[in-house]
């Protein structure tokens, strides 16, 4: 599996909090280990595009508006960028060190 870059993460976490989850179910729906998913998630609260509430003894996060106007922005970014650009400038970057 290739390394996805942060954007990518945080719009997977984004993604699969659309309804209420647990950070167990955000974790494995994501992709992450236990210390990331925690790591994203407070830092996807402090910056408001996620809240985390109480849904009885459990604790759920779901998306915002700010988190939704993210995906937004996420998904028209990656249509505009020709597919696989990231491996490219790696790529290129690569070849000139060497």
């Amino acid at each position: 599996m290739k390394n996805r870059s942060r954007y990518e993460v945080i719009a997977a976490i984004l993604k699969s909090v659309g309804r209420e989850e647990t950070r167990t179910k955000i974790m494995y729906k994501a992709m992450l280990s236990n210390d990331q998913c925690k790591l994203y998630l407070d830092s996807l609260i402090k910056s408001n595009l996620i809240q985390e509430a109480s849904n009885g003894n459990k604790m759920v996060y779901r998306i915002t508006q700010k988190g939704n106007k993210f995906l937004s922005y996420y998904d028209q970014m990656k249509e505009l960028l020709p597919v696989g650009i990231e491996e490219n400038i790696a790529d290129e970057y690569y070849h000139l060190s060497t």
